[in-house]
């Protein structure tokens, strides 16, 4: 039919545009039921040819081990007591994993983590791998000599601080970190859509029953792809009809899993043991965003229950210091833009998060540029081709289908925060 005036995207039919419905999904919900479905169509997606995918990522090495015990001999029965000179050497206890990443000619710092004051630095002369007897050896580059208030004796870490090497001597040994591994399924989402005959034709003072049918079932088949992307397990079972049956990993499931530190809940954390949300609250909520953001970017975005959003609100009004505004982000979501000490971090709240009692004072941080999405089939909707056979029905039934999992890199850029606007229910 002819068309009047300029013509937009949103003036030809749905049918008429060659978009996939994932990516649509993206316009129609960006603000609505299944915002991180809609943030998943905007990041890198992989198609994959396999129900089961892997990937694997590396981080800096942190070049730092917990020192269990320092001693004066390698047979570590005599423990160190203080007053070591230049040239002495301390041998030092250290986890057999973490001793791996220390090499001869490495530059030792010992420390001790309350007081900056006892960093004395060491040469590593050996490297000695024995399960739970495994040391470094570090002979002083300078005396332990502390104004006697504390020795190495009390040293609770040792950091690589540099490499020392002869001049004209060998080259010396490497060290390389291997990759961390991780894996996911691909899990198979359905809904149908069924009507019979004659309500297809059936009219109604609202819309079109068919029309209204199919455009509620994406919008259920999305939440629940959504819910699964949250709060999924990776399982690989058989189902009843003797085939494999998968269910894909979800954010938060994979924190717990690979980030707990990461994970916390207010009512239940012991540095603020009494404390209500007003006095405790913020102090809580900036030791976790100076954890989150110590990683990555200093841009990260929220999905936060209206409970949690309410509680860093009664924040920001009783201290002054928080300022909230209101924004539209990148990947058509409209969010709430708080400035933190540590980064900027894009608020957005979630309907499933807020309808839930038990996740509404809940907050997932996460970088979108770390998910990705993996699938074999995307979004596709199945028509009847009205070939029943013997079954035949009196009706209409299609569905929505998706096998698709999700792909989540470097967890320690994502947390999972709850007791928001609570009080703290540990004894003071």
């Amino acid at each position: 039919m002819p068309f009047l005036g300029m013509r937009g995207t949103g003036d030809w039919s749905a049918e008429e545009r060659p978009t996939n419905y994932r990516q649509g999904l993206l316009y129609l919900y960006p603000n609505g039921m299944a915002p991180l479905t809609g943030l998943l169509s905007k990041m890198g997606e992989e198609k994959v040819d396999d129900p089961q995918f892997t990937w694997w990522t590396k981080t800096l090495a942190q070049q730092s081990a917990a020192v269990t015990g320092t001693f004066t001999n390698s047979g570590l029965s005599r423990p160190y007591g203080g007053g070591g000179k230049i040239g002495d050497t301390i041998f030092v206890k250290v986890a057999a994993d973490k001793a791996s990443e220390f090499k001869e000619t490495h530059q030792a710092l010992l420390r001790l983590s309350s007081n900056l004051n006892l960093d004395t630095q060491s040469k590593v002369t050996a490297v000695v791998i024995n399960g739970a007897n495994s040391y470094l050896a570090c002979r002083l580059l300078e005396p332990d000599d502390n104004g006697g208030a504390v020795s190495l004796s009390s040293a609770d870490t040792v950091l690589i601080s540099g490499n020392i090497n002869a001049e004209g001597g060998p080259m010396p040994d490497s060290v390389a970190y291997d990759p961390v591994k991780y894996s996911n399924f691909i899990q198979t989402f359905r809904t149908s859509l069924s009507i019979t005959r004659i309500a297809r034709r059936t009219r109604l003072r609202t819309e079109d029953a068919y029309k209204e049918a199919k455009r509620e079932s994406l919008e259920l088949h999305s939440i629940e792809i959504e819910k699964a992307m949250f709060w999924g397990i990776p399982t690989e079972n058989i189902g009843p009809n003797g085939k494999p049956e998968r269910t894909t990993q979800g954010l938060i499931p994979f924190i717990r899993q690979h980030a707990p530190g990461n994970v916390s809940n207010y009512t239940t954390d012991s540095a603020s043991a009494g404390m209500d949300w007003l006095a405790g609250g913020e102090t809580w909520f900036d030791s976790m965003l100076e954890l989150v953001f110590r990683f990555g970017s200093m841009e990260k975005m929220a999905f936060v229950g209206s409970g949690a959003l309410l509680g860093i609100n009664k924040l920001a009004k009783a201290s002054g210091q928080i300022q909230l505004k209101s924004m539209d982000a990148s990947y058509g979501l409209k969010v709430v833009e708080w400035v933190t000490p540590f980064g900027t971090l894009y608020l957005k709240t979630h309907p499933l998060f807020s309808f839930d009692a038990a996740t509404r004072n809940a907050m997932v941080i996460l970088e979108p540029k770390e998910l990705r999405y993996r699938y074999i089939d995307d979004t596709h909707f199945v028509e009847d081709d009205g070939k029943h056979g013997a079954s035949r029905v009196d009706g209409t039934n299609e569905e929505w289908m998706t096998d698709c999992g999700m792909e989540l890199h470097f967890p320690v850029k994502f947390a999972f925060l709850s007791g928001f606007n609570q009080n703290n229910t540990l004894a003071a």
